[in-house]
């Protein structure tokens, strides 16, 4: 009597199958992930899932089209097979479908100048301690002549013995690519250069929790900036920016009440002046993050990204592998009546960040 017994799979129909299973169940898993951004943005760990949406996105795909490939061969649970696909299908359109209409909300689309006008260039940069005398950075802002420089992680009390060491005066003001004026903040983390005289300056600490085991060296402490600057026109009012990264709750809990911070700020400006307000600098917060788009939908500003789409400003390890390991964190934001002529990013000057350029139409006064 003979037995019947089904026919051996292949080794290729095996690969074929367990490619489709990883493909999905990955997919399904990362963008569960992104979704909890969406979901779940009062939880750290949620929150801070926003930062890498490109990249579960860009798995997300991979992984559907793993899964797809794995309908070329039988699965002994089609049926769950099936379901299983089309799951991770339904989330990936979906984590896509909050991505690009988060992307859009308080977007400001770019235009051309009037002519004869010039544009304001601001560049701001996160420039993780490089000295301010670097030739590469020097050379990269004689190049772009700025019109305003706004840095984070300057550490100028560093900065001053490096200056002092050569034999020059500290901070370089109207020399090498930086404007005349100067204003450095209290903890010495934040520095504006100007090439328009500062009418007004104003500052506050907002003191941090130190995490559990924090490093000897690290201070819980972030400044904040607000500096009212003469355009020649209407004064542009400037509000300078960099929270605690959030890499661990007791930290992301610190920049959410540095956020808070930001908000009085800018209810204040917007209360006395209502326009020409600009607030820019390393955010530590994705542009998809539910925060951030608070404080833009609260403060009435809007926000633009270099080709229309949020692009990696903070590498992780290696430049060259920024646009897979890396995050959009340096953001810039402006009341409605302000015009973008044109956002981009700078070249690699030694930092771990890009530099953000920023062009805006003249100041104008007040409408009333």
């Amino acid at each position: 009597m003979l037995l019947n017994r089904s026919k051996p799979r292949s080794l290729i129909d095996t690969g074929l199958s367990l490619l489709g299973w990883l493909g999905s169940l990955g997919a399904l898993a990362v963008c569960l992930m992104g979704l909890a951004a969406y979901l779940a943005p009062d939880f750290w760990l949620a929150d801070n899932m926003s930062f890498f949406l490109r990249q579960f996105l860009a798995a997300g795909l991979a992984g559907i089209l793993g899964g797809t490939i794995g309908f070329l061969v039988r699965h002994r649970l089609a049926w769950l097979y099936r379901m299983t696909w089309m799951l991770a299908l339904a989330a990936c359109i979906a984590l896509a479908g909050l991505t690009g209409a988060r992307t859009l909300a308080n977007t400001k689309p770019a235009g051309p100048l009037a002519a004869g006008d010039q544009p304001l260039k601001i560049i701001s940069i996160n420039i993780e301690h490089l000295f301010l005398g670097d030739k590469v950075l020097q050379s990269f802002l004689e190049q772009e002549k700025p019109d305003i420089i706004v840095l984070q992680e300057v550490l100028w009390w560093i900065q001053e013995r490096r200056w002092e060491r050569l034999g020059l005066p500290a901070g370089g003001a109207g020399r090498n690519g930086f404007p005349d004026y100067l204003k450095v903040g209290d903890l010495g983390g934040l520095v504006v250069y100007s090439r328009f005289p500062i009418l007004k300056a104003e500052e506050q600490v907002i003191h941090g929790e130190l995490p559990p085991g924090a490093n000897v060296y690290y201070d819980a402490d972030r400044e904040l900036l607000s500096l009212t600057l003469d355009t020649g026109k209407a004064p542009l009012h400037l509000v300078v920016i960099h929270p605690d990264s959030p890499r661990t709750e007791a930290r992301w809990l610190n920049k959410r009440r540095y956020f808070d911070a930001v908000d009085a700020v800018l209810d204040r400006l917007e209360e006395e002046n209502g326009d020409n307000i600009l607030a820019i600098g390393d955010w530590n917060s994705a542009p998809w993050s539910a925060r951030f788009q608070e404080t833009l939908t609260r403060n009435g500003l809007k926000t633009a990204y270099p080709d229309g789409w949020p692009q990696t400003t903070r590498f992780f390890f290696d430049y060259r592998l920024h646009w897979i390991l890396g995050a959009p964190v340096d953001q810039f934001a402006v009341s409605k009546d302000l015009q973008l002529v044109n956002v981009s990013l700078g070249p690699h000057i030694g930092s771990d960040h890009l530099p953000l350029i920023v062009e805006l139409g003249q100041t104008k006064s007040r409408q009333r």
